[in-house]
């Protein structure tokens, strides 16, 4: 695995990469079952957003209890992991991380012209001083 990171990104990044790892095994079990329980995420693409460091809306649900804060990254996946960004919003009891509110650095999916890349965001439900998130989401995407 490649990374085009630097060592305090690699260093922040390192418990999403893990995350996305265990959540890959969750995934296949919410698939075997045929449901859908927990936490889940929906984001609103939209052009404005393409090469853009105006990040998209976010809508959660089933938000696991004692969450109070969501952490979200936006990552490029495949041949090569690039880190977009992405940043902490506060459980506020909307369900709506809103267009805008990401701001750690964050920067939209924006790959060469003519190509097509795959993206994904890493939603984690956080809870307190607790540095194991109660909860991981991917929202995966291809963007031309």
């Amino acid at each position: 695995m490649f990374l085009r990171i630097s060592g305090g990104a690699a260093r922040a990044m390192l418990p999403v990469f893990l995350a996305a790892l265990l959540l890959s095994a969750c995934a296949a079990k919410d698939d075997a079952d045929g449901a859908q329980d927990g936490m889940t995420i929906s984001v609103s693409l939209r052009d404005v957003h393409r090469c853009s460091r105006i990040s998209p809306e976010i809508q959660i649900s089933g938000i696991p209890a004692g969450t109070t804060h969501f952490d979200v990254r936006l990552v490029e996946y495949g041949d090569q992991e690039n880190f977009f960004g992405g940043g902490s919003w506060p459980n506020d009891g909307t369900s709506t991380i809103p267009e805008g509110g990401l701001t750690r650095h964050y920067r939209g999916p924006c790959p060469p012209a003519g190509q097509s890349r795959n993206y994904a965001f890493v939603v984690s439900a956080m809870g307190g001083r607790d540095i194991q998130p109660l909860a991981v989401r991917l929202y995966r995407f291809t963007q031309e």
